[in-house]
């Protein structure tokens, strides 16, 4: 399979141990590799959704949840991006090749991981010192390393040195860290939970959902993730059985307004969600923004709340390993979870 070599799942629990602030411990759970057949000719955006299912349901506190999906580009997901990353609209999920640097020395490949661990925790937000997206201190390990790595070469073995955390980056930590939390950011299962003025935007990878209501506590993950599930079940149906290339499709997320709850009045149903998607219009992410628009089309249809958009374009830590090798036996293309 493919799964995080020892060093590199040593090395989660170490880097976020030294910059976070859990008393009660780092978890990593690692999930058994999944058979290649499982996810043939399948997108990476799909597969990155159908193989995870959260926390324990009966789990007391709710952790910081970190996901991170491993894979090996030579036999899997061909054309997707190739580096480890981190994306914008979910910036709690890692997508690690494998095959991605695996002839660079281990130290390489850690701080390739603490580089991406780096993002997960919010550094070069902070344009004092980069671009928004990385510190533009050469040496430092927020530095963009695929491109300083990209330049070395073949060389690697040879020049490659640690890279650490420059003063600027430990700096910001440190603020973060003694900021007064503005509960802004928060978990609900795997869902990273955006709080905006009058709704809420759950994120997964390449998932977006708009919830009508500011409060998580409204929110039911587990039957959230089931619907976008059993939403992917059906779409990923017709791509995977396209001929060529699946390169277009690697990066395509959908966004989803779930509506205001059941129990509430009709007309108080509607108000509410309008009100919400009228906010979403300035939403900071492209995807959620766009939704209202579709939504605004099939209003004079009746109630919308169940439709999604497909769009081209403690802490707790699970890996879900795709596993690679011969496709024996051939494994039905139902839906599955990690």
């Amino acid at each position: 399979g493919v799964d995080l070599p020892p060093f590199l799942v040593d090395e989660l629990k170490a880097f976020l141990g030294e910059h976070c602030a859990k008393p009660d411990g780092i978890e990593v759970v690692l999930d058994p590799p999944i058979p290649a057949c499982e996810f043939e000719n399948m997108p990476r955006s799909a597969a990155s959704i159908l193989y995870t299912d959260g926390p324990p349901p009966d789990d007391d506190a709710q952790p910081a949840y970190l996901h991170i999906v491993a894979h090996d580009g030579k036999t899997a997901f061909r054309g997707a991006r190739c580096e480890p990353h981190v994306l914008f609209t979910c910036p709690s999920t890692i997508f690690w090749n494998v095959d991605y640097a695996r002839s660079w020395p281990d130290q390489a490949r850690i701080d390739t991981l603490r580089h991406e661990l780096g993002h997960i925790l919010g550094l070069c937000r902070n344009t004092d010192h980069g671009d928004g997206a990385h510190c533009d201190k050469h040496g430092c390990l927020m530095f963009p390393t695929p491109d300083l790595l990209s330049q070395i070469g073949g060389r690697v073995h040879l020049y490659y040195r640690e890279q650490r955390l420059c003063d600027d980056c430990l700096r910001d930590l440190k603020q973060a860290a003694e900021a007064p939390c503005e509960q802004v950011l928060s978990f609900a299962g795997l869902f990273l939970i955006r709080k905006e003025d009058g709704y809420s935007v759950a994120s997964l990878a390449f998932c977006e959902l708009i919830v009508p209501h500011p409060m998580p506590a409204e929110f039911d993950w587990q039957e959230a993730l089931g619907r976008a599930k059993a939403y992917l079940g059906k779409a990923v149906g017709p791509v995977r059985r396209e001929e060529g290339d699946l390169k277009r499709h690697h990066e395509g997320a959908f966004a989803a307004f779930l509506g205001a709850p059941q129990t509430a009045d009709l007309t108080e149903m509607l108000e509410q969600d309008i009100a919400a998607l009228s906010r979403a219009t300035n939403d900071p992410s492209a995807g959620v923004r766009r939704l209202p628009h579709a939504e605004e089309a099939t209003r004079g249809t009746g109630r919308a709340s169940k439709m999604m958009l497909w769009l081209d374009g403690a802490v707790t830590v699970r890996v879900s390993s795709l596993q690679r090798g011969q496709h024996e036996p051939r494994c039905g293309h139902g839906e599955s979870g990690a």
